[in-house]
């Protein structure tokens, strides 16, 4: 659970484990019973340990990317108040999941009513992004919403920038750079590559290569200086984006690390009023008035001077992308048992957890059937498993 190995390397493991101790493991689990292990024990603690251990409690919430026109929608548990340290997995708990091809607004309402009852409580606020599914069925469940700080900065940026001619000129030459320049000579200078999803969110890698480009572009080879020479075009736009994205990242550091409250939004809003509004051009100021109003807005939210929230959602962007690295990389799967692995992983991330988890217990206590009747519950068909069953009737 705590390492990047995949269930077939755990096998592996074992079996040299077996070898040197010559043979006192005994007989070495296959591939599939350390799988059906993990289910089954994934399945327990989801049903059983699926509320939030604090009394005050908030729900993080989102939907993975799409796996075979599927998605999968999690909640995730965390404590109302910030814990001092960025949300780590060990801080959450696994409410609920459930796949499907489409989750609306109504769907999402949907799901939070179905937790909400099971928990016998209501969470003190929501975390999300700005989808319009989620804030629709947050809006409609009648929960305090606070939009994820990431996913508020990249839409300031986006606000600002998005369509700017010299921005739009820029992102295009660096894409055409990096296929023009690809396994060639030039290639060890070439951008880093540029998110198709979420790019606002991730600008600081390029921003940063181009003002280091910037800076040693006057030391440069004569053949690199001509191949890079755009760079020089657009030095204002980026030093002025190096200005905003580390504007971001201070931000993003307090709010994630110390928690939102209106000490740390006062500081935000002093920060982005000297470094970004002041002396600055129309797009930089309006990139700022922007962060002001998102901080203004969730300021609003808190009920109390000294209370500190969570208002960050990358533990449930970490979570998915823990659960895609070691999911099968065949798409034609979908979305199957195998997310019983994240209730899992999150269990035992907490160190003190595994001590009074009983692993024996609990793997006599799940059949193979009931993950059958949670899959049915909550999983689509499998396409692998509909395309096995097709191929093997052929004579």
């Amino acid at each position: 659970m705590r390492t990047n190995c995949g269930l077939r390397t755990v096998v592996k493991i074992l079996e040299i484990f077996n070898e040197v101790l010559e043979g006192k493991c005994g007989k070495v689990p296959c591939y599939n019973t350390v799988e059906n292990w993990m289910k089954k024990l994934g399945l327990s603690t989801y049903e059983n340990d699926n509320k939030p251990t604090d009394k005050k409690f908030a729900y993080i919430i989102d939907e993975s990317i799409m796996v075979n026109r599927e998605k999968l929608l999690l909640i995730l548990g965390v404590s109302a108040e910030h814990p001092g340290h960025p949300l780590k997995h060990e801080d959450v708990t696994v409410v609920s999941m459930k796949s499907c091809g489409c989750f609306k607004g109504d769907d999402i309402k949907q799901e939070i009513e179905k937790s909400i009852e099971k928990n016998g409580a209501k969470p003190e606020y929501v975390i999300s992004d700005q989808a319009h599914n989620l804030t629709n069925g947050i809006s409609q469940s009648g929960l305090l919403h606070h939009i994820d700080i990431s996913h508020a900065m990249g839409t300031c940026l986006k606000h600002a920038y998005g369509n700017e001619p010299d921005f739009v000129n820029f992102t295009t030459i660096l894409g055409k750079v990096r296929l023009q320049y690809h396994l060639t000579d030039k290639a060890y200078l070439l951008p880093p590559n540029m998110r198709s999803i979420a790019r606002f969110m991730n600008m600081n890698s390029w921003v940063d290569w181009g003002n280091k480009m910037l800076g040693c572009f006057a030391s440069l080879p004569k053949e690199m200086q001509d191949a890079y020479s755009f760079v020089l075009d657009y030095k204002e736009l980026l030093v002025e984006l190096k200005t905003a994205v580390a504007a971001v990242e201070h931000i993003e550091t307090i709010c994630k690390t110390e928690g939102f409250n209106l000490a740390n939004s006062k500081k935000c809003k002093n920060y982005i009023t000297r470094h970004i509004i002041g002396n600055a051009n129309n797009r930089r100021a309006m990139f700022g008035i922007k962060i002001l109003e998102y901080l203004k807005q969730q300021e609003e939210k808190l009920n109390d001077i000294y209370e500190s929230r969570n208002i960050s959602s990358d533990i449930i962007e970490s979570t998915f992308g823990v659960f895609k690295q070691k999911k099968s990389p065949n798409k034609l799967y979908g979305i199957t048992p195998f997310v019983l692995f994240i209730p899992l992983h999150a269990k035992l991330e907490n160190k003190s957890a595994t001590k009074t988890f009983n692993f024996k217990e609990r793997l006599c206590n799940v059949k193979l059937k009931d993950i059958d009747t949670f899959a049915n519950n909550h999983m689509s068909t499998n396409w692998v498993t509909v395309r096995t069953k097709q191929l093997k009737n052929v004579g």
